[in-house]
């Protein structure tokens, strides 16, 4: 009698240590996954620098840089953030050509011409959707742009359109957490209304072929070292 009441004893002590154990596993198990979370939510306010902010300016330093007496390229814009991990960009361009001294051979009957005067202007509207968990880092977008395309050569005679269209885009911002950022892009889009062949394209130079590509039907444009301030 005296073993079975042991062996009860045993029993029941084996099963009251059994299930310590295992609510201590389950509160280690819990732990582990709280505090998983707790790094997460940790790490992406850490790197949130747009919390508080709505509204961002850029101005691209390049284009400016790149001015001269003959040409003009100004590039900026203005942003949104009105959600998480995603920007609505509205940036604007304008470039001017203007050199009557400049003459260049066409290739196929060795003549020279004049390059005249070249303007540009468009306006795009943009999404932009951050991979990461934050509005800060790479990005992918889709657009539209509305131009405006003049040109008017030595004889006076002028020709312009305005093209729409729509396109894709990649890129990568950085923000700190002062409001200033800066970033590059890279877009390729489709014209699907207006005329090509607008501008002279007097130049050859590799800092003005983007350009050139707006008066085709499909474009690109590179953005490089475009600083702004969010706020």
């Amino acid at each position: 009698m005296k073993k079975l009441i042991c062996i009860g004893i045993l029993i029941l002590f084996l099963s009251i240590l059994n299930a310590q154990e295992a609510k201590i596993d389950s509160l280690i198990k819990i732990s582990k996954e709280t505090g998983k979370q707790v790094g997460e939510l940790y790490n992406q306010y850490q790197n949130d620098p747009l919390t508080g902010k709505t509204w961002g300016v850029e101005f691209n330093l390049v284009r400016f840089i790149t001015c001269t007496k003959k040409t003009t390229t100004l590039s900026g814009g203005f942003s949104y953030f009105g959600k998480p991990m995603m920007e609505i960009y509205f940036p604007w361009y304008y470039y001017k050509h203007h050199n009557e001294d400049y003459y260049y051979e066409d290739y196929y009957d060795d003549d020279y011409y004049d390059s005249g005067i070249d303007k540009l202007f468009y306006a795009d509207a943009r999404i932009r959707l951050f991979t990461g968990n934050t509005s800060n880092g790479f990005f992918m977008s889709g657009l539209t742009r509305l131009a405006f395309l003049e040109s008017r050569d030595r004889n006076n005679d002028f020709n312009s359109t305005t093209k729409w269209g729509i396109g894709f885009g990649i890129g990568w911002r950085s923000f700190s957490y002062r409001g200033f950022n800066w970033g590059f892009s890279l877009s390729m889009g489709r014209y699907f209304t207006g005329e090509d062949g607008i501008l002279n394209q007097g130049t050859t130079s590799i800092l003005f072929l983007e350009e050139a590509s707006n008066d085709y039907e499909v474009f690109y444009d590179i953005e490089l070292l475009k600083f702004g301030f969010a706020f």
